[in-house]
C-alpha cells in the first residue's frame, strides 16, 4: 500500500445539502480541509479507519416545520455552507506552529422553494429589507438527523426559477444578533 497522509488538518468549509428530486432527498455533506503541515506523500502506514454506521440515513422528507425567512415553505432543494478560514503562522521544519481562525464565520443558505401564496412576497421582501429577519430565517425540524435552525438572516437573493412549476430561489446569510448562534444543527443521538 502507498497512501497520502495529511497532518494537522482543520475544516475550513462544511456544507449540508439535500434535493427532493435526487436520491429521495437524502442529505449530503461535504467538507474542505486545509493544513499547513508537511504531508507524507509516500506513506506505507496501515490506516486506522472506523466504519461509518449506515443505519440511519437522514432524508429531506423526514423534515417538518420547514420555514424560510419566517414563511412556511415547500422546500425543493437547499445547501447550507459554513465557512471559517484557517490562518497558519509561525514557521517550522514541519509546517506551521500555530493555527487560528479568520475574523468571520460565514453561514450562507441557498434554497429553492415553491412559489405560492406563502412565498409570493419574498421578492418584494428582498427588495425592501432594511434589517435582518429575526425568527425562523431557515428551519428544518429533523430531530437527531440534521435538523437546521437559523434565527437571524438577511436576504442576499430572491428570484423566480421557472421549471415544471414556478419556483423561487432564495439565498440568505446568517447574521449575529449577539444572542442566538449563527446556526444550530441537530445531531444529538
Amino acid at each position: 500500500q502507498q497512501g497520502l497522509e495529511f497532518f494537522g488538518c482543520v475544516v475550513t468549509s462544511f456544507a449540508i445539502s439535500a434535493d427532493a428530486a435526487t436520491e429521495g432527498g437524502r442529505y449530503k455533506w461535504s467538507a474542505t480541509l486545509q493544513t499547513g503541515k508537511k504531508p507524507d506523500l509516500a506513506s506505507t502506514a496501515e490506516p486506522t479507519i472506523t466504519a461509518y454506521a449506515n443505519t440511519d440515513i437522514p432524508m429531506l422528507s423526514d423534515g417538518t416545520g420547514i420555514r424560510t425567512m419566517g414563511k412556511e415553505v415547500i422546500l425543493n432543494t437547499f445547501t447550507t455552507t459554513i465557512e471559517h478560514p484557517a490562518v497558519f503562522s509561525g514557521l517550522s521544519t514541519t509546517g506551521y506552529q500555530v493555527v487560528g481562525r479568520g475574523a468571520e464565520i460565514s453561514v450562507v443558505t441557498e434554497a429553492q422553494v415553491k412559489y405560492d401564496a406563502n412565498t409570493k412576497t419574498m421578492i418584494n421582501d428582498y427588495d425592501t429589507q432594511t434589517a435582518a429577519n429575526t425568527s425562523d430565517s431557515f428551519v428544518i425540524i429533523n430531530n437527531n438527523a440534521f435538523g437546521i435552525n437559523i434565527d437571524n438572516a438577511v436576504y442576499t437573493n430572491a428570484a423566480l426559477s421557472e421549471g415544471d412549476m414556478m419556483m423561487l430561489d432564495v439565498s440568505l446569510k446568517s447574521v449575529d444578533n449577539g444572542t442566538n448562534p449563527l446556526i444550530t444543527v441537530d445531531l444529538t443521538a
